[in-house]
């Protein structure tokens, strides 16, 4: 083989050499960028898909809270007002005219109706209690309304006793009672509602 032959052929085998040897690192070159360009986007999936989980833990939590501070708010209501129709009838002595005597009859039964009415509304809260979940807040909304049964109807039983002018003691002690009693379920219910809307709050 002549020299020039020889020449021309290594040219030819470095020039063949260079060009796989370009095209080699380019292709891992390509490789890299798109094993990068897959991880940056599985890493900003990840973090979308956290940033959606916080935002709907974020809205599930405020939106439970509302609906236990308007259930909690109603509920105080309704004792409120039992509690002032109690206060009316505990105002009652044998000894007083009878037009004063009719006067706080009458106003204590206008406020247990009102009560009522009040718990209507107090019950259609409980449901959005139930909606909202977790399982164990509809329990505890459950035991509150259902607590404000005997005090409803420990109040109307010394209204009919001041009616019939046979009210005792008793009554009065009846209804502290019940209310007592009533108003420790709604303490509950409020225990459960903070526990429940911490910010690390899980759907349950």
């Amino acid at each position: 083989m002549d020299a020039g032959l020889a020449g021309l052929l290594g040219g030819v085998i470095g020039a063949a050499v260079g060009a796989i040897g370009a095209t080699a690192s380019a292709w891992i070159t390509g490789r890299k960028a798109e094993q990068q360009a897959e991880i940056q986007s599985e890493t900003q999936l990840r973090q979308a898909r956290l940033q959606l989980d916080a935002e709907w833990t974020r809205a599930l939590r405020e939106s439970r809270k509302s609906a236990y501070l308007a259930f909690a708010e109603s509920c105080h209501l309704v004792h409120g007002t039992l509690s002032e129709a109690s206060l009316k009838l505990g105002g009652i002595a044998a000894s007083d005219p009878p037009e004063e005597r009719e006067k706080r009859r009458q106003a204590a039964r206008r406020l247990w109706n009102e009560a009522r009415t009040l718990k209507r509304q107090l019950d259609r809260l409980q449901h959005i209690v139930f909606m909202e979940g977790p399982s164990e807040m509809g329990t505890a909304a459950q035991a509150a309304t259902g607590a404000l049964v005997p005090h409803f109807a420990a109040v109307i039983d010394w209204l009919h006793a001041v009616d019939n002018e046979t009210e005792t003691p008793q009554h009065r002690a009846d209804q502290d009672r019940a209310h007592i009693e009533a108003y420790g379920k709604l303490l509950e219910f409020l225990y459960a509602a903070a526990d429940t809307t911490l910010p690390d709050i899980r759907d349950r």
